[in-house]
């Protein structure tokens, strides 16, 4: 049940900031996301010297996994950075709401399929399952912004992509933004 909340918050997150790029514009985004990191990491901060900050407290007591005990919110917070990133380094509007598609439902469809089904296990603890259910997400959705060979490369290559070695919430959105400005 802790995964469904993490999951619906991401996608919540995620949504209002796909929201933020279409409505406010590529810049306006950036500077509201980086605002909201700075918050996030200020907050992260006192709930690890043990502060009791309200909606904040309960979101992490709701949402964070274990591995987060020693840095509360760094799930978010790589959330953030790797949208952050996205808009800093990617002016293309498509390539980042491109980007942005797949780090949000792609990557949420994937751990939800892949708990609820997943059987395959692969790198990391992913499951095939789960990576294939979020390449079929994202292309879905990929394909109500661009044509069939860059949504397939963006939603293979943007899944593929949670099985590096770093933190998902940068690989995704940046594998994808990269692989989508090569194919458009």
């Amino acid at each position: 049940m802790s995964e469904l909340r993490r999951q619906l918050i991401h996608v919540v997150a995620g949504s209002t900031v796909i929201w933020c790029v279409l409505f406010l514009g590529r810049i306006n985004a950036l500077l509201l996301a980086s605002l909201i990191f700075l918050l996030g990491l200020i907050i992260s901060i006192l709930l690890k010297w043990g502060y009791k900050i309200p909606i904040a407290s309960d979101l992490v007591k709701v949402a964070g996994r274990d591995k987060e005990k020693q840095f509360p919110a760094i799930g978010a917070l790589m959330f953030f950075s790797g949208i952050i990133l996205t808009m800093a380094f990617f002016q293309d509007m498509g390539v980042i709401l491109g980007a942005l598609i797949v780090a949000v439902y792609g990557d949420g469809a994937s751990t939800l399929i892949g708990k609820a089904i997943g059987s395959i296990k692969t790198i990391g603890g992913l499951t095939l399952e789960g990576t294939v259910g979020g390449m079929i997400v994202s292309y879905l959705l990929l394909t109500g912004i661009f044509n069939l060979v860059p949504a397939l490369g963006a939603a293979i290559f943007g899944m593929l992509s949670e099985m590096l070695p770093i933190d998902d919430n940068l690989s995704i959105p940046i594998v994808t933004a990269i692989v989508l400005s090569i194919l458009i």
